[in-house]
């Protein structure tokens, strides 16, 4: 596959539209040339809803974020009459109906039809109407005149209220960003705007931390792992150095896992006996023969879930990596092998969430819910051990992991869900990291282009101060953008999609 380094731009559109440049009837117009489009009622932005790349997509106002999607090419046809297409999407400005009062604007794919046409009138002071080629008794219109985000933008009978007013202002051809700078400016505006360093928590911490090593394994910058030190102190004294007071199992295999890629990572062995000491502890009382074997979930809890099994298989694996024991090896596979009887279908490569006990029949049930959490644990698990054993059904199982999650989970579309409460937010970054080791360990790509597609609309619709919630196919908010954890994932999602940017 060619190297894909410049996501977050369109550079073949802008030569295209570019290299047609003619003399614009209004003078002021430059034909070929990007504008930003702000309403002279609320002063925001013309904007792609939620950066989406889907024909039909609304258009509406927003507080500007400097997102592509904020960004029009205007071009002139002749004749006074122009079209826009947004640099974000490649997709134009598009009347869905026939221009009527209430007119629906949204995106479609370029084409030469005259729904996406439009005439552009002088309406003073620097402002423009902006009418429909087809119904030049109607003007774009800010509906209502609202000043939320998200205001609605169509069509309405034409008058000179300044809802109907809008400023054009040139703005240049952005940098064509690399992987690189995107990564670095959304850790960069995550780590300061929620504070990183400091904080409580457990289990989001520890998987936050993992971002952070992350980050240092892809670009070797010192700056994460000095980073990650201040994490590591911080976290000890918020949870104490013995974490067995903690009764949910799979919170101590997160905090094992920074412990112990923490070692791989800088040779500090302190992280390593800590890893290997509450592995231990975790290990003796979570497993039971119960149900043939498995761990539990919590203490005193009866079900055995993923969210235990998955990662405790990836830092058993890690483990015996970093201590040259194959003990551990033996156990990450006994979970692994117990997983595929009772939480893992083969056959789809999906992941179930857990079993219990139905009280009522006295049989095994089982949750099929679902997660990224889960598919990305269970991938990291079958990469692992496939390059330990280099066994073929390893690998068959990943990659029925990796594409059930894009195809049956998404639809290879954007990941727009996993918002809800403390622990949904931060899911997604975990499946991000896998999908990276298991893409590089594999050679796999089947999961690359969508990743990037996930990493571009996520881009596009960060908030003014570069934060992106979770929901990655929504704009984040600019009062309310959510919790750390929830933020950390977009930034996991360009780390770990920085390390695949040779492939």
């Amino acid at each position: 596959m060619k190297k894909f380094l410049l996501l977050f731009a369109v550079p073949f559109l802008v030569c295209f539209l570019i290299s047609e440049l003619s003399f614009a009837q209004i003078s002021r117009i430059k034909s070929g040339t990007i504008y930003t489009i702000k309403s002279r009622s609320n002063n925001k932005l013309l904007d792609v809803s939620n950066s989406s790349m889907e024909n039909n997509a609304v258009i509406n106002s927003w507080t500007n974020t400097h997102s592509d999607t904020q960004r029009w090419i205007i071009k002139h046809l002749g004749k006074g009459v122009y079209t826009f297409t947004n640099l974000g999407t490649g997709k134009m400005l598009h009347i869905s109906s026939t221009p009527s009062d209430s007119s629906k604007i949204d995106q479609y794919e370029a084409n030469s039809g005259d729904d996406v046409k439009w005439i552009i009138k002088r309406a003073g002071s620097g402002s423009y109407y902006l009418r429909p080629f087809t119904g030049s008794n109607f003007s774009l219109n800010l509906q209502d005149g609202g000043d939320a985000d998200g205001a609605v933008v169509n069509l309405a009978r034409s008058s000179t209220d300044k809802m109907q007013k809008w400023v054009l202002q040139k703005d240049r051809l952005p940098a064509l960003l690399s992987e690189n700078i995107v990564a670095d400016r959304a850790f960069e505006a995550w780590f300061a705007y929620y504070r990183m360093e400091s904080g409580k928590g457990f289990w989001d911490r520890a998987e936050m931390m993992e971002i952070v090593l992350d980050a240092y394994e892809i670009t070797k910058d010192i700056k994460y792992i000095n980073r990650f030190n201040a994490m590591y102190n911080n976290f000890f004294a918020v949870n104490k150095s013995d974490w067995m007071y903690n009764k949910f199992n799979d919170d101590i295999a997160w905090a094992v896992l920074f412990s112990v890629r923490g070692y791989l990572l800088t040779d500090n062995k302190a992280y390593l006996e800590k890893g290997k000491e509450q592995f231990d502890k975790m290990y003796s009382r979570a497993f039971t023969n119960k149900y043939g074997g498995g761990l539990n979930w919590f203490e005193t809890k009866t079900s055995k879930n993923s969210c235990i099994q998955g990662p405790a298989m990836v830092a058993a694996c890690y483990l015996a990596q970093a201590t040259g024991d194959k003990t551990y090896y033996d156990k990450a596979i006994a979970l692994y092998s117990w997983s595929k009887i009772y939480l893992f279908n083969a056959t789809t490569g999906k992941v179930n969430d857990a079993i219990d006990l139905d009280e009522k029949t006295g049989l095994i049930k089982t949750g099929t819910w679902s997660s990224t959490y889960n598919q990305g644990t269970f991938l990291g698990a079958a990469t692992m051990l496939y390059n330990y054993t280099k066994e073929k059904n390893y690998l068959l199982d990943a990659e029925k992991i990796a594409v059930y999650a894009r195809d049956e989970m998404y639809k290879g579309k954007t990941m727009n869900n996993e918002d809800g409460g403390n622990d949904l937010p931060g899911f997604k970054g975990i499946f991000a990291r896998y999908a990276r080791k298991y893409t590089l360990e594999t050679k796999n790509t089947e999961l690359v282009e969508w990743l990037r597609l996930n990493s571009k609309v996520a881009y596009n619709n960060r908030n003014s101060l570069g934060v992106i919630h979770t929901k990655w196919g929504t704009k984040t908010s600019e009062t309310k953008p959510g919790s750390a954890f929830g933020a950390s994932t977009a930034v996991s999602l360009f780390i770990n999609s920085l390390g695949l940017k040779n492939i």
